[in-house]
């Protein structure tokens, strides 16, 4: 633990960020996203048949013992590392230090809907912000065997390999594209006349997940996603690593993510260059 605490000092009191302390913060991101893949694994299509523990925490927010559980190991995995600064997860908020330059954004469990009836649209979300810039991330997908973790200026690794990707497609006529919008009276405000882009689409997919459908375009396997109503730490990761393969993340008036607040963005979209210039003329008309 000593080792490892003289580690995270020598990376704050270094301003190059040298691959020593990339080395650091990506290990601290991918053990914190073991620990949360392994809980929640053993509570995901268990063979008996035991019901989750549940409850609302709003109208519309579902949380269960496996998104607490998975929070929880986060954090014992987080302070295991010795990492500084605080967590601000879904769930919880903890300070690891007296460093307030570093936050840790979490989403222990992003796509509780889907986790909680059995399919497989859900991950994890762990991100480590400096001031306003994101640096590292990890974004597992669990129970697809996938795990994608990147630095800033470091590229993306996926499944511990090297990893690059690119748009499924050209045209956004052609294109699946990923629709998050945050419960029902975000349905009914978004439906007033903002969704008015959709038939410029070939189809739409919704996940009720943020890390799910952020990893697809990741993948090359969806060109875009919109998301509408959704706070910083249930897509900050995805963002990190989409940015790091070249994958724009902006708001819809094409302006970049301040990544200094805490605050609820109105929309995100995440999107390979042709397609979200594309989504940008649309959504703008």
């Amino acid at each position: 633990m000593d080792n490892r605490l003289d580690l995270w000092t020598d990376f704050l009191n270094d301003k190059t960020q040298n691959q020593l302390d990339l080395q650091l913060i990506l290990s601290a991101a991918d053990s914190a996203a073991e620990s949360a893949s392994e809980v929640l694994m053993a509570r995901f299509r268990p063979d008996a048949n035991e019901a989750l523990d549940t409850f609302y925490k709003t109208p519309n927010a579902l949380v269960t013992d496996a998104d607490l559980a998975s929070d929880r190991a986060i954090t014992e995995a987080l302070q295991a590392s010795g990492a500084p600064g605080r967590i601000l997860s879904e769930e919880s908020e903890t300070k690891l230090s007296d460093d307030d330059t570093l936050t840790w954004l979490v989403d222990p469990l992003c796509g509780t809907v889907p986790f909680s009836t059995g399919m497989d649209h859900w991950g994890v979300n762990i991100a480590l912000r400096q001031g306003g810039d994101l640096i590292a991330a990890s974004l597992p997908l669990p129970s697809l065997g996938e795990r994608l973790s990147a630095t800033k200026g470091g590229g993306v690794m996926r499944n511990r390999k090297p990893f690059t990707a690119s748009s499924p497609r050209s045209k956004l006529s052609e294109s699946t594209v990923g629709l998050e919008v945050d419960g029902p009276e975000e349905w009914r405000q978004r439906l007033s006349g903002d969704l008015g882009w959709i038939p410029s689409v070939s189809q739409i997919n919704t996940f009720a997940s943020a890390a799910y459908p952020i990893a697809l375009v990741c993948l090359g396997r969806m060109p875009a996603g919109v998301f509408y109503g959704i706070e910083p730490m249930h897509f900050a990761a995805g963002a990190m690593i989409a940015s790091e393969l070249g994958i724009l993340v902006t708001d819809d008036q094409c302006e970049p993510i301040d990544w200094s607040k805490d605050d609820e963005l109105s929309v995100v979209v995440i999107g390979w260059p042709e397609i979200h210039s594309q989504l940008m003329d649309v959504m703008n008309r």
